[in-house]
């Protein structure tokens, strides 16, 4: 006596999902993000994102070349996303007040409390990892340096030359991305500041950005 046999469509339910789909993608690199956040990057591997993404390892390599490739594009994931937050809080050519510089310190600062795998990357992982990260992190840097110059463009001497102006600016928009992404990394779990009240350490934040970029007023 024989089972009944499966209809088409129990028999295509079945079937493993295409590699190549479009969703794969970003399902790996989700999965990436948890598992290099989590091990590093030396320690993680390919069969351990595979894993957490409940793909094959073949599913990975068709989207990405290895894993370094894969450790860039989940740095750039969630580099992107807070690129995203702070240009929602404060849209190209918005308001450049110190409520606004507020505003975006402090947006940040709630998007990294809420997603503690993303922030756990980046601040943990980005200063090495792969050659490219150097790239990476330099590019993001250059991008929030660019934006940031709304906030002082009326706000220095005058008497300096142009280029002079345009010197000081940007060593003191250097200063402040390098600031609040050092301040992050610090306060992660075990961390020099982790210890510090969170409301007492972003007040103090507030205050250094502000006279970092505005020290005239």
């Amino acid at each position: 006596m024989t089972g009944k046999r499966p209809t088409a469509r129990q028999n295509v339910s079945n079937l493993p999902l295409p590699a190549h789909r479009p969703s794969r993608r970003d399902e790996i690199l989700d999965a990436a993000i948890a598992v290099f956040a989590a091990q590093g990057f030396v320690d993680a591997s390919i069969s351990d994102v595979a894993e957490r993404a409940d793909v094959a390892v073949t599913a990975v390599y068709y989207h990405f070349t290895g894993k370094e490739d894969l450790f860039g594009a989940a740095m750039r994931k969630v580099l992107n996303q807070i690129s995203t937050v702070v240009e929602t809080v404060r849209p190209s050519g918005g308001d450049s007040s110190p409520d606004a510089l507020r505003d975006v310190i402090d947006a940040v600062w709630d998007w990294i409390d809420a997603n503690p795998a993303e922030a756990a990357l980046v601040h943990a992982q980005l200063p090495g990892g792969t050659p490219q990260m150097s790239t990476i992190r330099q590019e993001f840097q250059d991008r929030h340096v660019q934006r940031a110059f709304d906030y002082v463009e009326n706000d220095w001497p005058k008497h300096l030359r142009p280029v002079a102006r345009m010197g000081v600016a940007t060593l003191h928009l250097r200063t402040l991305v390098d600031m609040l992404v050092s301040v992050q990394s610090m306060r992660m779990e075990e961390g020099p500041l982790s210890k510090l009240s969170p409301r007492a350490l972003r007040r103090e934040v507030h205050r250094v950005a502000h006279d970092i970029l505005m020290p005239n007023s």
